[in-house]
């Protein structure tokens, strides 16, 4: 059923992570303006000056490094960026309570009151950029649009962003800015999934106004509930309209302490509890929360408010990791005097779960979920960072294609299906990966049927075959060999060039025992980097 469509105002700032960075930077007294922020060795955010230097979202980091070697290169930091985009929330805040918080970088709100109040939507958007200027001194763009409907107002916030003037769209004239839009910006602002988009593509639809023009219908029989969605995106109605006044509690789940709660993982912890038992409660009824309003409150009555929203529902990891963030935003703000007493889960905006198949071959399996949740009660039990996770950044070498990151910041849920495994690197070892990747490679002497030196030439040939190599001063002998496999990276760079050679090995560890492992040829030495079970 057709919604009416809610006039919002939206705060954005492109590539936020990238200016969080430079705000870090800026605090420690460190220069430069070009960076960029990178994760699974692609860039995932670039500042405005590493832009004009031709550095594209997506790009590997040494394409970034050599489009400009002088580009300053900083890891993903999701806490990070939380923590340099609250004081932007709280500044809106103080406009309009009922915000909407998806992710760092973007803050939504109705401008129904609001409007009303400051005298129009140019004078409320004129305040909140007055408000953002005041929030981070004037070092970050932030773009400032009000349309109806939240795509619409995303665009030409983003616009704005680039301008430093805020856009507002007259009323019913939404659907006019998207007619002549890629449908790239489904996936660039609204989630939907780049297969769908490249399929939109191919079937010769490839503005927003071709999509207008099919009948829903049409769409629906192709694409099923993701059709009628992609209509109504496409006409500038909202997937979940933003809500005007708080609406009456329905499934509000509650948790009161008897004693204040200080700590910010025991919080935590029990919000998690409740959060399963709310998800549990809405999966029986097939449902779930798109929309959540949280609310911490103190002994001495101090209260913490947000409203949370994932188009693609709030699972339960996703909803103690926003817990997290507002907790420690509400600490940071030194406003509770008092610890915490009560926590309250609304949802306030629930839909029909699309479901969900546990796989039989290489999918989510149940022990996957018992994995989640064994991981969830141990990051509640000893700390937010004392549990560590494996998470996947790209890469040649084994030691540096996974990386551990603190449980807590991965919603562990929902990892799976956003690591892009379907990048194969060059020169990555073939498939099966090692079983263990030594962290310091152990000294080994890989020699020919003469007992010499088997050295590799700069053709990438080796000087003999390997017939024996010699491991804590014993001689295992080679029963086979795979390479030599060169690797030259960051050949630009003078002193962060890197040239090396690896081979597999299967050797006699003792008799009647075979063990397989790589060793690499670095600087004229021989290592033993990874082993196979």
């Amino acid at each position: 059923m057709d919604r009416t469509v809610t006039r919002v105002a939206v705060v954005a700032c492109p590539d936020w992570p990238a200016q969080a960075a430079l705000l870090d930077r800026a605090e420690r007294g460190l220069s430069g303006d070009a960076l960029v922020v990178v994760h699974a060795q692609r860039v995932v955010a670039r500042t405005r000056a590493a832009a004009l230097e031709g550095i594209r979202v997506g790009m590997r980091t040494r394409e970034a490094q050599a489009t400009h070697p002088g580009v300053i290169v900083e890891a993903a930091n999701p806490q990070r960026d939380r923590a340099r985009f609250e004081p932007v929330v709280r500044g809106v805040c103080e406009i309009a309570p009922l915000v909407e918080v998806t992710e760092p970088g973007m803050v939504l709100l109705a401008t129904q009151g609001p409007s009303r109040y400051f005298g129009g939507d140019e004078r409320l958007a004129q305040r909140l950029r007055d408000l953002l200027e005041e929030a981070t001194h004037g070092r970050i763009a932030f773009g400032v649009g009000v349309a109806d409907g939240r795509l619409a107002a995303v665009v030409v916030a983003h616009h704005a962003a680039r301008t430093g003037t805020p856009v507002v769209v007259e009323a019913g004239r939404s659907s006019a800015v998207l007619t002549d839009l890629g449908v790239e910006v489904l996936g660039d602002h609204c989630g939907i999934d780049p297969q769908t988009i490249s399929l939109l593509q191919r079937l010769g639809l490839r503005r927003m106004g071709d999509l207008v023009a099919i009948r829903e219908a049409v769409l629906v029989a192709r694409f099923g509930p993701l059709g009628a969605q992609l209509h109504r995106l496409a006409r500038g109605l909202d997937r979940h309209p933003p809500i005007v006044v708080a609406p009456p509690p329905l499934r509000v789940t509650v948790h009161r302490s008897e004693e204040p709660v200080e700590d910010v993982g025991v919080v935590v912890n029990l919000a998690r509890s409740l959060a399963d038992e709310l998800v549990a409660h809405l999966h029986a009824r097939a449902l779930q929360c798109v929309r959540m309003h949280v609310s911490l409150v103190c002994d001495h009555g101090e209260v913490s408010e947000r409203l949370w929203y994932q188009p693609e529902g709030l699972s339960a990891a996703a909803i103690a990791e926003r817990v997290r963030w507002q907790m420690e935003a509400f600490v940071a703000s030194r406003i509770p005097t008092s610890g915490v007493v009560a926590i309250r889960l609304d949802p306030v905006d629930v839909e029909p779960a699309n479901g969900r198949q546990l796989g039989l071959w290489g999918a989510r399996s149940q022990a996957d979920e018992d994995a989640h949740r064994a991981v969830a009660e141990l990051t509640g039990s000893l700390g937010a960072h004392a549990v560590r996770v494996p998470l996947w950044r790209g890469g040649r070498d084994p030691a540096e294609a996974f990386e551990l990151t603190p449980a807590a910041l991965v919603d562990l849920e929902r990892r799976a299906d956003a690591v892009e495994v379907s990048h194969e690197w060059s020169g990555a070892l073939p498939s099966p990966s090692p079983s263990i990747v030594f962290d310091d490679r152990g000294e080994i002497d890989v020699r020919d049927a003469h007992d010499r030196h088997v050295s590799v030439s700069g053709r990438h040939e080796l000087s003999a075959p390997p017939t024996h190599v010699i491991i804590d001063r014993r001689r295992c002998r080679v029963c086979s060999w795979a390479g030599p496999w060169p690797i030259e990276e960051r050949w630009w760079d003078g002193v962060r060039r890197r040239r090396i050679v690896r081979m597999q090995l299967v050797i006699e560890d003792r008799p009647q025992t075979h063990k397989a492992v790589v060793v690499v040829l670095d600087n004229g030495r021989w290592g033993l980097s990874a082993q196979y079970g």
